[in-house]
C-alpha cells in the first residue's frame, strides 16, 4: 500500500519524511517531503509569497509544466488543495 493511500485509509497524513506525488490535470508532480522543503520557499510564503514559494518547492520544471496548466487564482488553490490534501495540514 502507497504512503498516500496507507494516510488515507487511516486518515492520518503521510510521513513528513515520505516525498509527495500529487496529480493534477493529468499531470503527476513530485514534490520534497515537508522536511526537505526549502527554506527561502518558508520564508517566501511567510511574506505572503505563495506562488513563489510553490515555484521553490515544484523546482523550474514542474513549475513550468504547472504554469502551462494553471491559468487562473482558483487553479492554483485548487492545486493547493491538492497539495494540502496530501500533506494533511494547512497552506503551503
Amino acid at each position: 500500500m502507497a504512503t498516500r493511500q496507507r494516510a488515507e485509509a487511516t486518515g492520518k497524513p503521510a510521513s513528513p519524511s515520505a516525498d509527495l506525488a500529487v496529480s493534477w490535470r493529468g499531470k503527476r508532480f513530485t514534490l520534497p517531503s515537508p522536511a526537505e522543503f526549502p527554506l527561502e520557499a518558508l520564508e517566501a510564503e511567510e511574506d505572503g509569497k505563495h506562488l513563489t514559494a510553490l515555484k521553490l518547492i515544484l523546482g523550474a520544471d514542474q513549475y513550468a509544466t504547472w504554469r502551462g496548466l494553471a491559468s487562473t487564482a482558483a487553479d492554483a488553490e485548487d492545486f493547493s488543495a491538492v497539495v494540502m490534501k496530501e500533506l494533511g495540514r494547512g497552506n503551503l
